[in-house]
């Protein structure tokens, strides 16, 4: 099946997918550093990735779907600042960036979007938008988390029993799985794996909790292509699962 992507439509196309009810899938990622083995757009092509296996099993399930371009650039902690790669958006901006995209597309007659968290710092501000635009619009928009819906596979078949914040095996696993030349294995190290307290990361940021010395939190060494497969894989299934609900249901 051929993913089907906005951006490859004519307005013509693009009024067609409307009538039909095409659910609209953004892609939001980041630039940033990964420590010494992994790309600084490890994010964005997360999200890429993730975005075109949920279109595919969006598919498979009769829904119709539309894969915007990814979006590269947002915030990062002035923590992953210290290294090069990451040209940062202040939350502010990047708050109207995909508010004012997600009002564009409700305007065009769009009415079902969902956008892919797939970086830590942008969970607040995606739903911040989401509240915006129904608040605005009465449409109610979706996001979802690779990260969260694969984290049951995960958490089964890690080796690390710490798993991963930033860089570490989730991270390394996918990459391994999406873009394998990419990765630098000769740079691999555990000396930033993850011992903080584990009852306070969630209510403390973790990057208070620990410092890190390589621009990673987390133990990339047990990371392989196959958990990085499976987990993706789960996490599809799984979103293609909420998608057709979201696009069946009246709101």
């Amino acid at each position: 099946m051929a993913v089907h992507y906005f951006s490859e439509k004519t307005w013509v196309e693009l009024e067609e997918e409307i009538k039909k009810g095409s659910v609209i899938i953004l892609p939001v990622g980041t630039t940033e550093e990964h420590g010494r083995h992994l790309p600084v757009g490890t994010d964005e092509m997360i999200a890429r990735g993730y975005a075109d296996m949920l279109a595919e099993e969006c598919d498979k399930l009769g829904v119709p779907v539309l894969v915007m371009e990814t979006i590269n650039f947002g915030f990062s902690m002035s923590v992953v600042r210290q290294w090069p790669g990451c040209p940062n958006i202040d939350t502010r901006t990047f708050s109207n960036y995909i508010f004012d995209i997600a009002d564009s597309l409700v305007q065009m007659g769009f009415r079902k979007i969902v956008m892919l968290d797939c970086h830590g710092n942008h969970d607040c501000l995606l739903r911040m938008v989401m509240r915006e635009i129904a608040d605005k619009h009465g449409v109610y928009t979706m996001t979802l988390a690779p990260g969260s819906l694969g984290g049951e596979v995960y958490d089964r078949l890690k080796k690390d029993p710490q798993g991963d914040i930033h860089g570490g095996e989730y991270e390394t696993s996918c990459i391994l799985y999406l873009r394998p030349g990419l990765v630098k294995t000769e740079e691999y190290t555990h000396a930033d794996a993850i011992r903080c307290n584990t009852k306070l990361r969630g209510p403390v940021s973790t990057w208070g909790l620990q410092k890190t010395t390589t621009g990673i939190y987390g133990d990339p060494t047990t990371a392989t292509a196959e958990l990085g497969k499976a987990v993706l894989e789960a996490a599809a299934v799984k979103g293609a699962e909420y998608i057709r609900e979201y696009h069946d249901v009246k709101l």
